[in-house]
């Protein structure tokens, strides 16, 4: 039944207006059918089980700008994004900004090509990508960016490339623009390669964005990503994985920033002995709302998949976690483990926590399970006994918490940009208890 909310929506008109300009009839019937796709479903409602505990009734009422035709000349907030050395590739608003991108001194085995251009040369894995109808199927908000791409880059990684830089996606928002870079990522049969991404900006604008991630036989992809948005803005990101025989996918994801953020990961594995990790922290504070949503399907027998997403949630900040395991019957063999942790350090916090598993295979192990919690007593009273105030004691037990989840990264100089980022984020709550 379609939702009252979507006809003349203005989220949709202003996505509409940001398209990409001069891309080929067959690109413009894709986010047609994004459009009507989006018009059918409606903008999700606490009535929408995959929507339950997070409600875009706020953003339903605000009206949006669509981005300037090409990317603005603005600064990269180097203080706000992952501090790293990679391959950089900056979009503003959405708009790819080649001029800063080094896509001009790319190392043999990788190839990155504006969307644009992608879409004029009509690139087989572009085209395959976007047409595929089920990566909208009832998804309102990827047809809701679908009915907009704004830009965006295709990457590609030859076939037994060892790319030793991370590239890193630099998403930088302004204003109030509405806009959806949508990224297609193909990793060749045995390459490797780290990608990570940097979403950050000011002012109270949405980002709603899609990327696809193909991850073809024996290859290994570590993909991690830093939501640290401005506090005015609304982030909802999808990502759509598929993993061959025998590969070998890492996913981090560290959420601090938006007021309003939902970072969702749809994974297919798709062979057999593939080793999936898909993890997080999210850290939410003054009316902040994050939720984290995943879905992991075994396709074949023989895999392995890890999710473990810990959050800290203070004064009036709010979480959510959805995560489902889906088995099918050829998966036999499947080893799948989920597990969310939350610490609440106000009786404001919230968190909802819905872990599920569907299984269809008879011989598997696989568990799941969520704890939430307050600062151990025992161990403030250790560190108290040894001299230690309380306030100190507290800090120091919240940070040796959000650190151990660091562990889950397998490329150390990404686990000491994302620490970076965690100490910030404990610096700015300490300055406000102090203040307070």
């Amino acid at each position: 039944m379609p939702n009252d909310m979507a006809h003349d929506n203005p989220l949709l008109k202003a996505f509409g207006a940001a398209a990409l300009e001069g891309a080929p009839a067959w690109f413009g019937e894709v986010t047609q059918k994004g459009a009507a796709r989006f018009a059918e479903l409606g903008l999700p409602t606490n009535r929408t089980e995959a929507w339950k505990y997070t409600s875009l009734r706020s953003l339903g009422g605000l009206e949006f700008t669509a981005p300037a035709k090409k990317a603005e000349a603005v600064e990269i907030p180097r203080d706000s994004i992952a501090g790293i050395e990679g391959i950089e590739i900056v979009l503003v608003n959405g708009r790819l900004d080649e001029s800063r991108s080094g896509l001009d001194k790319l190392p043999a085995g990788l190839l990155i090509t504006p969307l644009a251009d992608a879409l004029q040369f009509k690139d087989g894995v572009t085209i395959s990508t976007l047409q595929d109808e089920s990566m909208i199927d009832g998804l309102p908000l990827a047809a809701l960016s679908t009915a907009g791409i704004t830009g965006g880059v295709l990457i590609e990684i030859a076939r037994d490339a060892d790319i030793a830089k991370p590239i890193h996606i630099i998403s930088i928002g302004t204003g109030n623009t509405a806009f959806a870079p949508r990224n297609v990522i193909w990793v060749g049969p045995n390459a490797k390669a780290t990608l990570v991404e940097s979403h950050v900006g000011e002012g109270g604008y949405f980002s709603n964005s899609v990327t696809h991630v193909t991850v073809e036989d024996e290859a290994v992809f570590h993909h991690y990503k830093l939501q640290n948005e401005s506090r005015d803005a609304y982030h909802v990101a999808m990502t759509h994985v598929l993993c061959g025989e025998k590969t070998v996918y890492d996913n981090f994801a560290l959420s601090c920033g938006a007021k309003l953020a939902r970072n969702e990961i749809r994974s297919k594995l798709d062979g057999s002995e593939i080793l999936y990790a898909v993890n997080g922290v999210y850290m939410a504070a003054a009316n902040q709302h994050l939720d984290n949503t995943t879905f992991i399907e075994h396709a074949k027998p023989n895999s392995e998949s890890r999710e473990i997403y810990k959050g800290v949630l203070d004064e009036n900040g709010r979480g959510v976690f959805q995560g489902k395991i889906l088995v099918q019957r050829p998966a036999q063999k499947t080893d799948g483990y989920q597990m969310n942790r939350a610490l609440l350090l106000s009786r404001k916090a919230e968190i909802d926590s819905k872990p599920e598993l569907e299984i269809y295979a008879d011989d598997v192990k696989c568990s799941h399970g969520a704890t939430v919690g307050e600062l151990d007593a025992e161990q403030l009273f250790y560190l108290k006994a040894r001299g230690i105030s309380e306030h100190d004691a507290r800090n120091m037990l919240i940070e040796a918490y959000l650190r151990d989840a660091l562990d889950e990264i397998r490329v150390d100089r990404v686990a000491r940009a994302f620490g970076e980022k965690i100490s910030d984020w404990l610096a700015a709550r300490i300055a406000r208890e102090e203040a307070a």
